[in-house]
């Protein structure tokens, strides 16, 4: 099972990789149009191309990443609070948030000095908030996120244990709650002390993720009642799955000319959620299927964390220097786009061996997890 973990680990780091470089194509084919083609900007004469097509199918494609990521996050809680303990052990809780925060604190820290390198100015309070709240990259919000779970998994493991339909239950009706209240705001909805209840829906903040983190610590204490199930209905989750990936497609669309904006940031729906879901329920229901490239993907499962701190800036600095260097480039997605996955493992997976070999390596975890 840890393998199969592993596995999950490795295929959500490449998906997160996936969606952020379709999210550098999006402002190159958008944002960025007047560097490769005589327009002024933002420029849209691409929606609805199959350029752009190609791109929303990959983030739909890919967007159970960060749920997998914390379903593998709650499985590995329910490992280390064993049969025989109630709640999971406060010692493993903060060895786990001291391997989180420590790297994360350090990136954040590099990327905001290049940053102020630059000519970017901040207060202190910005400057520590910024940090704090993970709003130093796009991606860094996970991570406060995920230590704020860690941090509550002593009070859900015991409920896992004995009460774990409620659990699921209560979490479910969170997170959705949360996805309503992103829903209410994407269209604009007049809705009477929606700004009361907004800040549940911060993108720090844990209540929007905290279904998928129960479900892994649940299916960690229940693995064996879990396993019939999945597999007796692996074809129907499958099945659903695909048709998620449909549906969500077409509510993307329907919620950007709802929104009557010309482009709106990506946002994890309702049926984002469903279709992660069924992605993950479809994986333990074909348990038995033998894994394609098992090692090479395990082991990115091992490095996942340092991928995932390190590739945000290495995509965000490489489409900048293509900005200005070959922006030609960006009139190519089927170039682009490889180039962006290629630099976003190769970069981070060589700084970690060359790290790993220097006589630093002794500080490998502090930099990388």
């Amino acid at each position: 099972m840890i393998k199969r973990l592993l596995y999950l680990n490795g295929l959500a780091i490449i998906s997160v990789i996936l969606y952020h470089a379709s999210a550098w194509g999006f402002i190159s084919m958008f944002f960025w149009t007047d560097r490769y083609r005589p327009v002024e900007v933002p420029n849209f004469d691409l929606m609805g191309s199959a350029t752009y097509y190609g791109l929303r199918a990959i983030e739909q494609w890919v967007i159970f990443a960060i749920p997998t990521f914390l379903f593998v996050s709650g499985f590995f809680i329910a490992i280390s609070a064993g049969r025989t303990k109630k709640a999971a052990s406060w010692r493993v809780v903060l060895e786990r948030v001291k391997n989180l925060a420590i790297p994360f604190l350090l990136w954040s820290l590099i990327i905001l000095s290049l940053e102020l390198a630059q000519g970017a100015v901040y207060t202190p309070f910005e400057f520590i908030r910024t940090i704090g709240l993970g709003q130093t990259t796009d991606a860094y919000y996970f991570v406060p996120v995920l230590i704020q779970l860690y941090l509550l998994s002593p009070f859900i493991t015991p409920i896992a244990r004995k009460n774990w339909k409620l659990l699921l239950v209560l979490s479910a009706i969170l997170q959705i709650s949360v996805a309503l209240i992103l829903y209410a705001h994407l269209l604009r909805l007049d809705i009477p002390f929606l700004s009361l209840i907004s800040w549940l829906g911060r993108p720090w903040f844990f209540p929007g993720f905290t279904f998928f983190f129960s479900l892994g610590i649940v299916i960690g204490f229940h693995l064996p009642a879990f396993k019939d199930f999945l597999h007796r209905c692996r074809w129907l989750f499958l099945a659903t799955l695909i048709i998620l990936f449909i549906v969500g497609m077409i509510e993307w669309e329907m919620l950007l000319h709802w929104s009557g904006q010309d482009w709106i940031g990506p946002r994890e729906t309702i049926i984002d959620q469903l279709y992660a879901l069924a992605f993950l329920f479809t994986y333990f229901g074909f348990d038995k299927v033998r894994l394609p490239f098992s090692r090479q993907i395990g082991n990115l499962g091992t490095k996942s964390y340092g991928i995932y701190l390190t590739h945000s800036p290495v995509l965000e600095y490489t489409s900048r220097i293509l900005y200005h260097v070959a922006p030609v480039i960006f009139a190519y997605q089927i170039v682009f786009q490889p180039l962006l996955y290629l630099v976003g493992f190769g970069l981070p997976l060589l700084l970690m061996a060359l790290f790993n070999r220097s006589p630093s390596r002794r500080f490998y975890s502090y930099a990388f997890g």
